[in-house]
């Protein structure tokens, strides 16, 4: 066993035998019928639900395609203990400061009342236990109160405050809280001493292109730190609810890439916003900001680090050394989890790799990815 397999395997059994003695069996079960004790990764990292459900009424939301309902919100059953073990029981999930980046509000508003105490709480069990890297979006109200009680338990954590429209946001996120208290959010997140990012997800083309210079301005004035610019995914029923919301319906449609009488119903498909995503991050540098393409970036800055990636994009902020990928590392991990496969080169913050045999890549992917802190590209197989 290779000591990165050691490593992890180790902190594993030891977090583990730790939480077992505090569930009972039944408890146990539950954890491990559950999804988190299953689910593959994002880009972002693994995702968290605190919640099911959500009330904000976004019109670009995807969460009702999901299944998820959009008309009401409840606290998720599982305890924060329980939320660790299931973790612990996912082949996918790393434990650790090197491990799983931790990904919170996917598919709820975390925030929101009926479930803030259950947000505090897997964030304290996550970071008690676990001391995986956390990151959560929001469009609530977070208060001082509130945010001095997340500083608290996780002083690294990374905040992303969602606003993608200042002129538009009454008819696009019907629920939400008006853009002004948001920015509000930034400004009570930064004076409690974490780094709040603008989380510019998704750009909606024929708005966002149109007020991005505006909604980046006022990020930096109340204490943003960067910006995090994401796409657009859009099913049949949310071109409809875009199309009800007043959006230009015609400039989706031409980024499209498949005809919108062709689209199928649940099934997401990705908008081209390359371009407005390019003028975006310029801006964001002029303005002092820092600029992350990718979410994660956010979460390993907000925790005073870098990945390779982000040093050849000049972001370099980083208090711990980083791994250079070597080929018989790379190969001998590839080997333990049943991935035969050749080393290729790293350059840029990318380590390609050819894959000889069937395996689980995802598996092989987060494992490189976390511990060299660096983007797998796998060829072949």
């Amino acid at each position: 066993m290779s000591k990165v397999s050691k490593y992890y395997a180790a902190l594993r059994s030891k977090i583990m035998d730790e939480v077992s003695t505090i569930l009972n069996d039944e408890e146990k079960k539950a954890s491990l019928r559950d999804p988190h004790s299953k689910r593959a990764p994002r880009p972002c990292g693994l995702t968290i639900h605190t919640g099911i459900g959500c009330t904000m009424g976004c019109s670009y939301c995807y969460i009702g395609d999901m299944g998820f309902p959009t008309n009401s919100i409840k606290p998720y059953p599982l305890s924060g203990v329980q939320l660790v073990y299931a973790l612990l029981n996912n082949k996918y999930f790393l434990p650790g400061e090197r491990g799983t980046l931790i990904a919170i509000g996917s598919v709820t508003e975390p925030f929101h009342p009926a479930v803030l105490v259950k947000t505090l709480e897997y964030i304290w069990a996550v970071k008690k236990y676990l001391g995986n890297y956390i990151q959560f979006s929001t469009k609530a109200y977070i208060s001082m109160n509130t945010a001095l009680k997340v500083a608290a338990i996780d002083p690294g954590i990374s905040p992303l405050i969602t606003l993608v429209s200042i002129n538009y946001s009454s008819e696009l996120e019907r629920n939400a809280p008006r853009p002004e208290i948001r920015l509000e959010s930034i400004r009570n997140l930064r004076e409690a001493g974490l780094k709040p990012v603008l989380f510019l997800r998704p750009i909606i083309p024929g708005i966002t292109d149109k007020e991005y210079v505006e909604i980046i301005d006022k990020a930096a004035e109340y204490g943003a730190v960067g910006v995090v610019a994401g796409g657009l995914r859009v099913t049949p029923r949310i071109i409809s609810n875009l199309k009800e919301a007043g959006a230009d319906i015609r400039e989706i449609e031409r980024r499209l890439r498949i005809p919108l009488e062709k689209m199928r119903e649940g099934v997401q498909y990705n908008i081209d916003v390359a371009d407005i995503k390019k003028n975006i991050a310029a801006y964001t540098r002029r303005k002092g900001l820092k600029y992350f393409p990718l979410a994660c970036m956010a979460n390993i800055y907000s925790h005073g680090e870098s990945c390779w990636r982000m040093i050849s994009m000049g972001i370099t902020d980083t208090a711990k050394p980083l791994y250079k990928p070597e080929k018989d590392v790379v190969e001998e991990l590839l080997r333990e989890i049943g991935c035969h496969g050749g080393f290729k080169g790293f350059s840029n913050g990318f380590i390609r790799v050819s894959i000889r045999s069937k395996c689980d890549k995802v598996l092989a992917g987060e494992v490189i990815k976390y511990w060299f802190r660096a983007c797998p590209v796998f060829t072949g197989s």
